[in-house]
């Protein structure tokens, strides 16, 4: 049997595209040449894929996979390996013109190709730390919807029985509308059982929720966030819970280089529309995320109950826009502005338009 030579790979640029799914992902890898080394599926195991990729020692690998239900622990995983890593987001993978078919081979030579022609774009990816700490404020997050749908359940089956709550049943629920609520009886024993547990999981929601603000309003006192906070905060509109959503979503604004990127990454830039010679800006592209943006619509509307200057911008565009873009204008300008802020380290003055 002949020999390989095992250095024949060393420093040798390899290219792994990767098509992942929950159980089995197709790997392709190709080499500097353009030849496909090899192109299988293989379990859907970070052990599985470094085994294969000890098949070629001492090469500089390059992998790509495309952002999205996997995450990032792939990412660190390649990266602790050697592995130059790139996770493309799938909107901005360039589509290959007249190619109907789709396969997973196809998708994982395909992402390989483009990785070694340099036409894939990758997603910031956050620290560990970042996504912890994301993730503390997209569970409390989470565990509000739910309890939007508990409440709901709730009142969905006093209606069913001609029931009606007397106060106001939108926003967090008082002590006293709860009270009102487990002071009501049923006739069967077993449909009073299945109610009080439908209370039971609202107040389990609430108590969670409770917990994971501590743990927020503790990182937002932590030496990580404290001055961050203190400068989103110095803008009227911003409380310390909706800057620490700001911040652990958008991670360290000095990432994007320009304004305009910050506002695309949000999705606070216009739509473009030609035609001809023609270019008409439209509505906001409402691409990107959407928490930050519509928190910073609603930071907007009491902003320019504060800030005269603001106020004043807004009834200007309101008047040849409408309100909504004229809102949607200065929360843009409220970004712009929450960016250089932060960059310079400097508090919100009012009085001052720009962006």
């Amino acid at each position: 049997m002949k020999k390989v030579d095992p250095t024949i790979w060393q420093d040798k640029p390899l290219y792994v595209g990767i098509d992942m799914h929950r159980k089995r992902w197709h790997i392709s890898i190709r080499s500097a040449d353009g030849q496909v080394l090899f192109s299988q599926r293989i379990e859907g195991r970070w052990p599985v894929l470094k085994h294969r990729l000890e098949k070629y020692p001492g090469a500089q690998f390059m992998a790509v996979y495309e952002a999205g239900y996997f995450g990032f622990w792939l990412y660190d995983e390649l990266t602790a390996y050697g592995v130059t890593t790139c996770v493309t987001p799938p909107s901005l993978i360039p589509s290959a013109s007249g190619n109907k078919v789709k396969t997973d081979r196809l998708d994982s030579d395909r992402l390989a190709q483009l990785l070694q022609a340099g036409l894939l774009t990758s997603v910031h990816v956050p620290t560990e730390q970042e996504r912890a700490h994301r993730q503390v404020v997209r569970r409390r997050r989470q565990f509000i919807q739910d309890r939007i749908r508990v409440k709901n359940r709730i009142k969905a089956e006093l209606r069913l029985y001609g029931l009606e709550l007397s106060g106001e049943t939108k926003g967090p629920w008082t002590q006293r509308l709860m009270t009102q609520l487990r002071a009501i009886r049923f006739a069967d024993a077993f449909h009073q059982t299945s109610f009080i547990a439908l209370l039971a999981h609202h107040d389990f929601l609430s108590s969670q929720i409770d917990l994971l603000a501590g743990q927020l309003k503790t990182l937002a006192e932590s030496e990580i966030y404290q001055e961050r906070v203190e400068i989103l905060t110095s803008i009227p509109g911003i409380g310390w819970l909706s800057a620490m959503e700001i911040l652990l979503e958008l991670q360290d604004v000095a990432r994007f280089q320009r304004a305009e990127q910050l506002a695309a990454y949000v999705g606070l830039t216009p739509g473009q529309h030609s035609s001809g010679e023609h270019v008409r800006l439209g509505r906001i592209t409402r691409q990107g995320k959407s928490i930050v943006r519509t928190l910073l619509v609603l930071a907007a509307w009491r902003l320019i109950d504060k800030d005269g200057a603001m106020r004043e911008k807004y009834e200007r565009i309101k008047a040849r826009a409408g309100g909504k873009r004229a809102i949607v204008a200065i929360a843009r300008t409220l970004l712009v502005r929450l960016r250089r802020l932060l960059l310079n380290r400097e508090p919100y003055v009012l009085g001052l338009v720009s962006g």
